[in-house]
């Protein structure tokens, strides 16, 4: 038995997710560069800050609404510094490339701006008023919208199905099988609860990169991981069978023998 290439795909990154992750590092290394001003001025400009959404021009803050319904994409692109920015690349390319693998690029993107939209607007609806000028930032709410779109198939173990590229792709899981599975259970009790701890002993220093206290976004991780969970089903190109038409066939055992 020898495994066909059609396997290998899901482990080589695709351009899109490369290019995210080039971007991400590129605003790093330009916050890097260019010092405390360049920092604050990216910030302002693309932070995540709930007054916009709620007292907008809190003292002195530029931009309203308009601009506030803006950062809840752009905020993903900034980091805290290049250890929050370094393991949400890491993320990103070991959840996201079978997701752009899967959906191809067009859909992918917009599914990961759907995800860090959702997460960030959670985060900023729980804020309180003592904290709607701190900025929201970093990728780590659309990341965890690619690890819950994920978990809908990368343990569905010997179903695969070809999609409309030719491309043989593990079959998605319904919905209602995420709560018959017992590894996609126990993925997302792992996922969540961890998230809930870290977010809650992040202010302690617990599980940041550099063991400073820091205010982990864990609502916004936890609302990505639900919105990724739930989207990839309606993302999903209907799969082709053999001859073309559509179908979700599940080839079995024998796919990839020869």
């Amino acid at each position: 038995m020898r495994e066909t290439d059609d396997h290998q795909p899901m482990l080589r990154a695709p351009k899109v997710v490369l290019l995210l992750i080039g971007v991400l590092i590129g605003v790093q290394a330009l916050i890097s560069l260019g010092g405390r001003t360049v920092e604050v001025a990216l910030i302002v400009e693309l932070g995540l800050f709930p007054a916009r959404f709620f007292e907008p021009g809190l003292e002195g803050l530029p931009g309203g609404l308009g601009k506030g319904i803006g950062n809840l994409w752009t905020y993903g692109l900034l980091h805290g510094g290049w250890a929050h920015c370094l393991m949400n690349s890491a993320f990103l390319l070991a959840f996201a490339s079978p997701v752009a693998q899967r959906l191809g690029w067009r859909r992918f993107l917009v599914m990961l701006i759907l995800c860090t939209a959702i997460a960030g607007l959670g985060e900023v609806f729980v804020a309180s008023e003592a904290h709607y000028l701190i900025p929201i930032i970093g990728a780590s709410g659309g990341v965890a919208g690619m690890v819950g779109a994920a978990a809908r198939f990368a343990f569905q173990s010997g179903a695969w199905t070809t999609g409309p590229e030719g491309r043989a792709h593990q079959r998605l899981l319904p919905l209602s099988g995420v709560f018959k599975s017992g590894p996609v259970l126990l993925f997302i009790a792992i996922w969540l609860g961890a998230n809930v701890v870290f977010g809650l002993l992040g202010p302690l220093g617990v599980g940041t990169p550099n063991g400073a206290p820091a205010n982990i976004a864990w609502v916004a991780h936890m609302l990505g991981f639900v919105a990724g969970l739930l989207l990839i089903g309606w993302f999903d190109k209907t799969p082709l069978s053999p001859s073309g038409g559509p179908g979700n066939v599940d080839y079995g055992g024998w796919k990839g023998r020869q």
